[in-house]
């Protein structure tokens, strides 16, 4: 049974073309992010205080968890960090079993 769609012209069959690149407008995140890009890679090395000081602006304008979220977090990852511990241990032991017998030679 066939699906009826709205638009009832087959898709062409062959390899897909690649979509054309947008054309930058100059006002898309992208173009801005492309110009800051462009703009820092012509930059010349700037002095250690010069760094520090444009840190210092990029870092206030970062969005800092609170404490709830912090503790939320860490705890998920140090489970997930014990979790693979556990894991990766008792593949250890039971591969260890496993190979021992194999790689080990009897004297007789």
């Amino acid at each position: 049974m066939a699906k009826s769609y709205d638009n009832p012209t087959p898709e062409p069959s062959g390899p897909k073309k690649a979509a054309p690149k947008p054309v930058s407008t100059g006002s898309s995140p992208l173009a801005q992010a492309q110009r800051r890009a462009q703009t820092m890679a012509s930059r010349k090395p700037t002095d250690p205080a010069q760094f520090f000081r444009e840190a210092w602006v990029e870092l206030k304008k970062t969005t800092w968890p609170n404490r709830e979220v912090l503790t939320k977090s860490t705890t998920v990852v140090l489970a997930l960090v014990l979790a693979v511990a556990i894991w990766v241990g008792g593949l250890d032991v039971i591969l260890t079993q496993v190979s021992t017998p194999l790689f080990t030679t009897t004297h007789k």
